[in-house]
C-alpha cells in the first residue's frame, strides 16, 4: 500500500494525478474484498483514503476530477465495514462533553418535529455515541416539544427573543463556548457561515460536521469558489450530503474545495414498538406522507394520476398523510366534485403526529409513492424503506439511492403524469405476497446497512475522529 508520504503536498498535475490513479489500482483488490478485511487494516485503509481525499481536494484544479468522486465514494465504503467493529478510540469515552445543534439558519427556533428528523437525531444519536451530552438551541417553550420525551437525555435550550434575533445566539456562544465540543450544523447560509467563523476563533480545537441536505437547484446556485464558501469548508471537519448524486456532483466539481461524503436520512425509531414489515400485512394501498399540498411535493400529480388508472386497479386505494395546507382543500373539493365514485378509495387523513400510528400505516401500505418536485433525501423515505414498501418516486436526486437504482422500486420523469401513471400500474400489478416474499427481506438489508440512524450515528462518530 502507498505510504502517506507518496500522497501528501501538492506536486506536479501529471505527478498527483498518476500518484492518485495509482493507489486507486493498488487499493481495489482490497476493496473488493473489504467484508474479509480484519479491523486494523481496515482502519489503516480509510487513513489512507482520508489522506487520497485531502491531496485530491488541494489539486482538484489540475487533476482528473473523477479521481476524488472514486477516493470519497470508496472511502464510504470503508467507514461502512468500520461501522461494524465499533472502533472508535477509547479516550472518546472517558470525558463527559457537548454536542450542540444551533439552529442558526435565519436565527430562528427549533420546531418539534425537527426533533426527530435529521436536525435532532444527527447529534442526539452522536452525542450517545462518544457519551457526550446532546444540546439543541434554540426552542421557543418546553410545553412545545411533544416529542422530547421520546429523546432520553436530550436538552433543548430555550429562549424568549423573537425568531430573526441573532444576537441571543452569539450571546449565547461566548457565555457556553468551552462546552461546544462539536459542533453540529445543518445547510451552508450566511448565518451558518458567520457563525461558525465564530466558533472557530474560540473553539479551534472544536469538531465540526455540516450535512448538505441541498437538492441540485440549490447545489447550482452556490458559488462555490467564493473566498468565504472555502473558509467555511475548511472550518468544517466533516461536510456530507444526503444522497450520493450529489456527493458524486460535489466531488466532480473543480471549485468545490472540499471532499464531500454521503450520510443519508436515515430511520430511527423512538417509539419501541417493533417496526412490522410483513407480506401478510400488506394491502393494495398507496400512500404517500408529508405536508399535502405543498408546492414542492406536487400532490396534484398522484391525485391526478390515480384518478386515470382507477379503473385499471379497481381495488387500490390511495392514502394521503400529513397536514393539509390550507390553500389545498380548494383542489381537494374540485377533485371529489369531478370524481364523486373516488372518495371512499382516496383518503386524506390529516396529519399523525403519534409515530405508532403512523408505522401502522406504512406497515399495512404496498406502495410508497413520492412526487416531489425538488428535495434533498426526506425522512420519509427511510421510513417507508424499513416497513418494506415498495417505491414509486420522481426522480429526484436521492431517487436512485432510495430504491437501490431500480432494485427496491421505480422512478418516472417529474412533471410526467402519464409515466407516473404507467409507473403505477406496473408496480401495482407487480405487488403481489410473493414478490413481497422477495422484496421485503433486500429493503430491511439495504436499510440496515444504509439508513439506520444508529450506525450512520456510529460511521460519523468515527469520520469525526480520524
Amino acid at each position: 500500500m502507498m505510504s502517506k508520504w507518496e500522497l501528501s503536498g501538492s506536486e506536479r498535475p501529471n505527478t498527483v494525478n498518476h500518484g492518485l490513479s495509482a493507489f486507486l489500482s493498488e487499493t481495489e483488490p482490497l476493496l473488493a474484498n473489504i467484508d474479509e478485511l480484519p479491523p486494523e487494516t481496515t482502519a489503516e485503509l480509510y487513513e489512507m483514503y482520508g489522506i487520497a481525499a485531502g491531496t485530491a481536494t488541494e489539486n482538484i484544479a489540475n487533476i482528473d476530477p473523477e479521481i476524488r468522486v472514486t477516493i470519497c465514494g470508496r472511502q464510504g465504503e470503508i467507514v461502512d465495514r468500520i461501522a461494524a467493529f465499533d472502533l472508535l478510540p477509547p479516550e472518546h469515552s472517558r470525558e463527559r462533553t457537548y454536542v450542540y445543534t444551533p439552529a442558526v439558519h435565519n436565527y430562528r427556533k427549533w420546531s418539534n418535529v425537527e426533533l426527530l428528523k435529521d436536525k435532532g437525531i444527527v447529534g442526539y444519536l452522536l452525542a450517545k455515541e462518544i457519551n457526550a451530552q446532546p444540546v439543541m438551541y434554540f426552542g421557543t417553550k418546553q410545553e412545545d416539544y411533544s416529542y422530547l420525551p421520546l429523546l432520553p437525555d436530550m436538552e433543548v435550550l430555550y429562549s424568549g427573543v423573537p425568531d430573526g434575533d441573532e444576537k441571543a445566539y452569539f450571546e449565547h456562544l461566548n457565555a457556553d463556548y468551552e462546552k461546544m465540543d462539536v459542533l453540529v450544523l445543518h445547510g451552508m447560509y450566511d448565518q451558518t457561515k458567520t457563525f461558525l467563523d465564530e466558533y472557530r476563533k474560540l473553539r479551534p480545537d472544536g469538531k465540526v460536521y455540516c450535512g448538505l441536505d441541498m437538492n441540485n437547484w440549490w447545489m447550482d446556485r452556490i458559488d462555490w469558489d467564493k473566498p468565504d464558501v472555502s473558509k467555511f469548508a475548511n472550518q468544517c471537519d466533516i461536510i456530507a450530503t444526503s444522497c450520493r448524486k450529489l456527493r458524486d456532483a460535489l466531488n466532480r466539481k473543480r471549485e468545490v474545495h472540499f471532499p464531500c461524503y454521503w450520510i443519508p436520512n436515515g430511520f430511527f425509531d423512538p417509539t419501541g414498538v417493533e417496526v412490522v414489515a410483513e407480506p401478510e400485512n400488506k394491502k393494495n394501498v398507496i400512500i404517500t406522507v408529508g405536508r399535502i399540498g405543498d408546492g414542492f411535493k406536487n400532490n396534484s400529480e398522484l391525485l391526478i394520476a390515480f384518478a386515470g388508472i382507477s379503473e385499471i386497479l379497481p381495488g387500490w386505494k390511495l392514502r394521503l398523510i400529513g397536514p393539509i395546507v390550507p390553500e389545498f382543500q380548494l383542489s381537494i373539493d374540485n377533485y371529489f366534485k369531478m370524481r364523486p365514485d373516488l372518495k371512499n378509495r382516496v383518503t386524506f387523513t390529516g396529519a399523525i403526529t403519534d409515530k405508532t400510528e403512523l408505522y401502522k400505516e406504512y406497515a399495512s401500505a404496498k406502495i410508497f409513492a413520492l412526487t416531489s418536485k425538488q428535495e434533498g433525501a426526506p425522512n420519509v423515505y427511510a421510513e417507508a424503506l424499513v416497513h418494506g414498501c415498495m417505491f414509486v418516486t420522481s426522480d429526484i436526486d436521492a431517487a436512485d439511492d432510495i430504491t437501490n437504482y431500480g432494485e427496491l422500486g421505480y422512478k418516472y420523469s417529474i412533471g410526467n403524469i402519464d409515466e407516473l401513471s404507467s409507473t403505477l400500474v406496473r408496480a401495482c400489478s407487480n405487488a403481489n405476497k410473493s414478490a413481497f416474499k422477495k422484496h421485503i427481506p433486500k429493503a430491511l438489508a439495504y436499510a440496515a446497512k444504509h439508513y439506520d440512524w444508529n450506525l450512520n450515528a456510529k460511521k460519523l462518530a468515527y469520520m469525526l475522529y480520524n
